[in-house]
């Protein structure tokens, strides 16, 4: 089963596209059937877009102020409670990635040489 097929059927995603940042959703999903993902791929990828965004919109930011440095937060606050799966790095880099593509997200910012650090 592929990526298509599992969401034609997913609950999750339906409740993904049907809530708040369901955009955002909806790119991630296109993405991963785009792509080629397979169903169990496609579940834990959405899964933990569903989880970065309810820690990130309940610590008090917006979505669209996702960032690298709030996945390395999340992944280490994850890594408290739950085991970190060896593809969620990746997975969420890649779904910052498609977001900032779709204009769904700010750019990445260039970080500033420091004077003497070449």
């Amino acid at each position: 089963m592929n990526a298509s097929d599992y969401l034609q059927r997913s609950i999750l995603y339906r409740k993904l596209i049907h809530g708040p940042y369901g955009e955002f959703a909806r790119v991630d999903a296109g993405r991963l059937s785009h792509e080629g993902f397979g169903r169990q791929c496609t579940w834990r990828s959405l899964s933990l877009f569903r989880e970065v965004r309810d820690w990130h919109v309940g610590n008090g930011h917006d979505l669209q102020d996702l960032s690298e440095v709030h996945v390395e937060r999340f992944l280490e606050h994850r890594s408290k409670h739950w085991s970190i799966d060896s593809g969620d790095r990746s997975a969420l880099r890649r779904l910052l990635a498609a977001l900032r593509q779709e204009g769904l997200m700010r750019k990445r910012h260039a970080t500033p040489l420091v004077r003497g650090m070449r």
